[in-house]
């Protein structure tokens, strides 16, 4: 009887997977959040763009705000 109360249980095992894979995905989101950024916002009169670390530098020249 004792046995059968401690089937109904969670796995510890799987547990500890599942808290290992949620805080992977969430390491993932932060680094992909991270690579998005702007570096520097480019806004000079004739100018405008930006500069990010994964697409270089993205410069319209005579853009009109």
């Amino acid at each position: 009887m004792a046995n059968e109360a401690n089937r109904s249980g969670t796995n510890p095992i799987l547990v500890v997977l599942l808290i290992a894979a949620l805080i992977g995905v969430g390491v993932l989101g932060y680094l992909y959040y991270r690579q998005q950024q702007e570096v520097v916002k480019i806004d000079v009169p004739g100018f405008e763009g930006s500069i990010t670390k994964d697409d270089g530098v993205d410069i319209d020249v005579g853009k009109d705000k």
